[in-house]
């Protein structure tokens, strides 16, 4: 099978979905939080979130989106595999690190 490589512009107006999302990423000062990956912290599971959920979490966080970085991700404390019918999960954002992570908050940011 021959590989083709996208011939428009960065904002890839051939695809809407993802001229859109190019186009949110523009518009944000720091990193996108929509960006992050999202884990349980019990089980490991990753998460899938809906559009705009973990920018909302970040935004009642207090967190600034310009100390965000690749090195950020969410926990969640829980998700329907491991603990089902609890809900409303509590979240944290946390950095990774060479020995582990730590909470962004604890970090001054």
């Amino acid at each position: 099978m021959e590989k083709t490589r996208c011939t428009h512009d960065v904002g890839c107006k051939s695809n809407p979905h993802v001229a859109s999302l190019n186009h949110n990423v523009s518009l944000k000062k720091g990193f996108d939080p929509e960006l992050m990956f999202v884990e349980c912290h019990k089980c490991g599971r990753p998460l899938i979130w809906n559009q705009g959920e973990a920018s909302q979490i970040i935004e009642q966080s207090g967190i600034d989106t310009k100390k965000l970085d690749a090195q950020c991700l969410i926990l969640a404390e829980g998700c329907p595999q491991c603990a089902p019918g609890e809900g409303g999960y509590m979240v944290r954002v946390v950095r990774l690190r060479e020995d582990g992570y730590k909470d962004i908050k604890e970090q001054g940011h």
